[in-house]
């Protein structure tokens, strides 16, 4: 079970001889208008650094800022989390959170509030069996991690490109993610991750296959007023990119999820990718370029295929690619 405090940095167990993160991430979109927003903070203290990310798509017009950063050993006490350009700050713990962004390109000042309670994952369905990172490998995700549908309301004011000197007053929708803990990035081996805001739900899913469990896992959960209901499966079968180490394919066309809920319920969920709001690349490699993680991000619309209602969200997907000189293959 979260509490408020989960909102900020987690302190940092002296045991951290491997890669400890902790993440926050903040897609948007506004569909009026065409804008599309990510916010990326990636702390890493074993490391002594914080990659701080914020990434803007205005009816076409890219903008893009990635910062190393230095920042402290331990995390305990880091607020506001602030590096380079970039400052967040929980403003109302599970309520309300504010990014600012400041460049000679672009300027904006977005603030998230909450549509729904947060998920924890780990309250999510359990995979069979035993994995070897212990009771949290059975969870969808093998780290601390939870998320929550948010509306996104702010200025973008832009001073370079097409639309140099405009102010937008943004409003749309969007979603937060927060996972803190040891983590091996490239022992994953895919993943589907959709969130999609529709006018009285929220609908999130997840497939997660990485090395400590040896089949795909479930996870995910519907909001509507009041409630959250887990998801304990995923139909990912209409994906058509799940060739086994080759690249993905175009993604222009539309894919179908069904999910299963907890109660017994359905929801079928199509992804419209080929006119999206914006296709974010996150891709990684390893240092001798024999292993690569593919990994897109796409904002988009969506159909809730039960009901007909339209709502958008983000869509990431990605896969693990391993061989000599793959890495050049992305």
């Amino acid at each position: 079970m979260i509490s408020v405090g989960e909102d900020l940095p987690h302190p940092v167990p002296p045991q951290a001889f491997m890669m400890w993160k902790e993440n926050w991430v903040f897609p948007g979109v506004d569909p009026e208008r065409r804008i599309a927003v990510l916010f990326h903070v990636s702390l890493r203290p074993t490391q002594g650094e914080g990659i701080f990310t914020a990434k803007f798509t205005v009816d076409g017009w890219e903008h893009r800022w990635v910062g190393r950063e230095p920042i402290p050993q331990q995390l305990a006490g880091f607020v506001p989390v602030q590096g380079g350009k970039l400052r967040f700050d929980v403003e109302a713990p599970m309520e309300q959170f504010r990014l600012r962004y400041t460049s000679d390109e672009l300027d904006a000042d977005i603030t998230f509030t909450a549509r729904f309670a947060p998920w924890d994952f780990d309250e999510g369905v359990k995979a069979p069996g035993p994995s070897r990172m212990g009771e949290l490998g059975r969870t969808v995700f093998p780290f601390h991690h939870y998320e929550q549908s948010l509306t996104m309301s702010g200025t973008i004011t832009a001073h370079d490109g097409p639309h140099a000197g405009t102010t937008f007053e943004v409003a749309g929708f969007g979603n937060r993610d927060h996972s803190w803990g040891f983590r091996d990035d490239h022992s994953f081996i895919e993943h589907h991750w959709l969130n999609a805001n529709f006018p009285d739900n929220y609908v999130q899913g997840t497939v997660m296959h990485e090395t400590s469990y040896p089949h795909p896992k479930f996870g995910g959960w519907v909001s509507v007023e009041g409630s959250n209901t887990g998801v304990v499966h995923v139909d990912r079968s209409g994906a058509y990119w799940l060739e086994p180490n080759t690249p993905f394919p175009d993604l222009v066309k539309d894919v179908t999820y069904r999910l299963r809920l907890a109660d017994g319920a359905t929801r079928t969920i199509t992804a419209h990718l080929a006119e999206p709001y914006a296709r974010l690349f996150l891709n990684f490699r390893s240092k001798d370029r024999a292993k690569a993680y593919q990994d897109q991000q796409i904002m988009c619309d969506f159909t809730d295929d039960d009901t007909g209602a339209s709502g958008v969200g983000v869509l990431e997907i990605g896969k693990r690619l391993v061989g000599p000189g793959v890495a050049d293959l992305i």
